[in-house]
């Protein structure tokens, strides 16, 4: 993959903790995870494994960061819940950040595939559902930034994919 070089609108976006991306992914390689929507089974599954292989990533020497479509008062508590309550998060409710990123929507059609709902059916009875707190047709994505380049993406390519994250 290419290095592609972020814009400063971009770098500009501030996490609940008051940082840049520009200032967070200038120390250290940060893998940005965005979520799909917050009630969303396959969001909470990715967020269950991300909680399970955080110290395997952050032995790496790469740090964490969450980008989500809700408010951060929503965000706060549901983040905890997994264990990733520290972590640095970006509330992008406009997805403009999903966006600048390249990451799609999921076309209302994909809701009806057999695929769709048996992984969503086992999703939910594993890590429980909820309901939507942001675009429920957003994909997600994790993306390695460091000193304001991505060097690494993953991407998913249907709503029930689930994000093939490091050990």
């Amino acid at each position: 993959m290419q290095e592609t070089q972020l814009d400063s609108r971009v770098l500009g976006a501030q996490a609940q903790t008051g940082e840049t991306l520009e200032a967070l992914t200038a120390r250290k390689p940060t893998m940005i995870v965005f979520t799909r929507h917050l009630g969303c089974p396959f969001c909470r599954e990715v967020l269950r494994i991300l909680a399970t292989r955080r110290a395997g990533i952050e032995a790496t020497g790469i740090q964490l960061a969450l980008v989500h479509m809700a408010s951060e008062a929503q965000a706060a508590p549901f983040f905890a819940s997994f264990g990733l309550g520290d972590l640095p998060r970006f509330a992008d409710p406009r997805q403009q950040l999903y966006k600048a990123f390249g990451l799609q929507r999921m076309r209302w059609w994909e809701v009806f595939t057999p695929r769709f709902w048996l992984k969503g059916i086992a999703m939910t009875t594993r890590n429980g559902g909820g309901l939507p707190v942001g675009d429920v047709f957003q994909l997600a994505g994790a993306f390695v930034v460091f000193q304001g380049r991505i060097v690494q993406e993953i991407r998913t390519a249907r709503s029930s994919d689930t994000l093939e994250l490091p050990r």
